[in-house]
């Protein structure tokens, strides 16, 4: 029996958000460390997996870290 799962979304945020703040300091500047961040909820987004372009190029444009 598959069990029905709910994510807050704030709780994934905050998770999200400590994750980036662990890899933070490997970055020299904020935006390279922003761009890290867009790329990572790209690659968690539920976009089509026809290929890995859009996966990386359509949430990067929309979403601020």
């Amino acid at each position: 029996m598959a069990v029905n799962h709910r994510i807050d979304p704030a709780r994934w945020r905050e998770a999200f958000e400590v994750a980036m703040g662990r890899i933070a300091g490997r970055f020299a500047r904020v935006e390279p460390r922003r761009r890290a961040g867009r790329l990572v909820l790209g690659l968690l987004s539920d976009l089509p997996r026809n290929n890995g372009w859009g996966r990386h190029e359509a949430p990067c444009d929309r979403v601020e870290v």
